[in-house]
């Protein structure tokens, strides 16, 4: 039997728990018995997700030349991601690729915290598979201390999602998305000598 045109395929992937997978597959409706006929076709990869190392994590202090412990407004970092993708394509393979994603921070309040907060941004970069940057997004994010605790972790409720153009021969593995922390130069100097 033959499907019919555009068909889609759906593949998914995560290092985070399963929880957190099965929500994420939830929220977006996926069924591969949906589509199940005679003849299944498995579906294409998803894009690799990288976690930049210099950007994996951010120590933020309070203004001034201090730093020291004592000095930290609060440390997030990227712990995982739940990731997953969605084929729309023809016979050729040409078409769309839609990906999800919704990463893990965990924000840890420091000493010099004086607001029962965290604001920070993250980024989304997509490249093609010769690194060529072809979209970066910033996300900024207030994260509560409620009640004082002095340690969250955030995952992103509602996945972001990409519509990628796909070539016929092109799959997810044309693509590569990278995650991290929105640093400033003092941030990343301060990383690249604490990593």
């Amino acid at each position: 039997m033959r499907h019919p045109k555009p068909r889609t395929q759906r593949s998914v992937k995560s290092i985070l728990s399963r929880p957190a997978l099965i929500g994420l597959i939830g929220l977006m409706g996926l069924g591969l018995g949906a589509c199940a006929t005679g003849d299944k076709i498995p579906p294409g990869p998803c894009p690799k997700i990288l976690v930049v190392a210099d950007a994996a994590k951010l120590t933020r202090f309070k203004p001034g030349p201090g730093r020291d412990i004592i000095d930290v407004l609060h440390e997030e970092e990227i712990t995982g991601f739940a990731q997953a993708c969605e084929y729309n394509v023809d016979d050729s393979g040409a078409g769309e690729l839609t990906v999800y994603i919704a990463p893990t921070i965990v924000s840890t309040r420091g000493p010099a915290n004086q607001t029962d907060d965290a604001d920070f941004e993250y980024f989304v970069a997509i490249t093609d598979a010769n690194k060529n940057i072809l979209d970066k997004s910033l996300y900024p994010k207030v994260l509560p201390f409620v009640n004082s605790i002095p340690r969250v972790i955030w995952q992103k409720p509602e996945p972001h999602t990409y519509v990628l153009p796909l070539k016929a021969g092109q799959t997810g593995a044309s693509y590569l998305v990278y995650l991290g922390m929105q640093l400033n130069r003092d941030e990343l100097d301060y990383r690249r000598k604490n990593r």
